[in-house]
């Protein structure tokens, strides 16, 4: 299994539990792990090769993508350079390899992911992918696809997990275009390699269920009324916090059972528990937080000499 990860120094501390996570959930598969920087120190790619040391057929390969896209591409407060790293290293990856999964190192792997890597890819498929469910259907924000001119017929994914078919990426010089696009775009989309790919690619990714490999650390409630009739039909947040609904009656809490079946948990955007060590978090997250620090526990008990962030 080819997993691909993208890092920096102040990254570090959650990119070591989501690394031990993924090996920890692949204890008897070999698995390497590809690893896209610029700005790390050594003691950084020592500590995640301490990590992995700890797990018998892991492998780690730093592939450092240079400073020329950081010349030409500026970073935000909100995303840093390594959010365009998961295209740019596709360039200096092994010439024989035919696929590799990208995984946002804000994630927490739960459970075996090698039935989804091995998912089959039309030869038309750049990415299979996961809808991004935290958006206009979870708190009734803006309809992404409106934002990016892709029509309604069509989902927005989210670009934390994705599956590269790197064959179809390389026949079609995708690299290059998508990041001429990156050069081209950059300042016109507040989520800009996520806005970028769905323009470019709404037409032609494959979806796996989010539920499973991209959940968001939040609540889950169902609308018993609609279940009653057949249909799956989520709560938004505005619903959840109506004073005039009776949350009780109305809706059925799976948060638990939703967090007990993915294989991976994303904490996107400030539902981070490493951002509430020391001051309340949200009730929401608490759920999903205490899954993390047990990891982050476990990792600092098993890995011998891991210094703690």
């Amino acid at each position: 299994m080819n997993i691909l990860i993208a890092a920096n120094t102040k990254f570090m501390g959650p990119t070591s539990v989501m690394v031990y996570s993924l090996c920890r959930s692949h204890r008897d598969m070999e698995v390497d792990i590809y690893l896209a920087y610029h700005d790390l120190r050594g003691q950084d790619i020592e500590r995640l090769q301490k990590i992995i040391t700890c797990f018998e057929k892991k492998r780690l390969h730093p592939l450092d993508v240079g400073k020329e896209f950081s010349l030409r591409v500026s970073d935000s407060e909100r995303f840093s350079h390594e959010i365009y790293y998961r295209i740019l290293v596709l360039n200096i990856l092994p010439q024989n390899m035919d696929r590799i999964l990208y995984l946002d190192a804000d994630m927490l792997v739960k459970k075996d992911l090698t039935e989804v890597y091995e998912t089959p890819m039309h030869e038309a498929c750049p990415f299979v992918v996961c809808e991004d469910h935290l958006g206009y259907s979870r708190s009734g924000n803006e309809f992404p696809p409106d934002r990016v001119a892709i029509p309604r017929n069509y989902k927005y994914f989210n670009t934390g997990f994705m599956l590269m078919n790197l064959n179809y990426l390389k026949k079609r010089n995708s690299v290059g275009y998508i990041l001429d696009a990156f050069y081209r775009e950059q300042g016109r989309y507040p989520y800009p390699d996520q806005d970028i790919l769905n323009q470019m690619y709404y037409d032609k990714v494959q979806y796996v269920p989010w539920s499973l490999y991209n959940l968001p650390s939040e609540w889950y409630k169902i609308d018993t009324e609609a279940l009653s009739k057949g249909k799956i039909l989520f709560a938004t947040y505005p619903d959840m916090n109506n004073p005039s609904i009776n949350q009780e009656e109305c809706y059925l809490n799976v948060t638990r059972q939703m967090r007990d079946n993915a294989h991976i948990i994303h904490f996107l955007a400030f539902l981070k528990p490493w951002l509430y060590r020391d001051k309340p978090m949200y009730s929401d997250l608490e759920i999903y937080a205490e899954l993390w620090f047990e990891y982050e526990r476990e990792m600092y008990e098993n890995v011998e000499g891991l210094e703690r962030l």
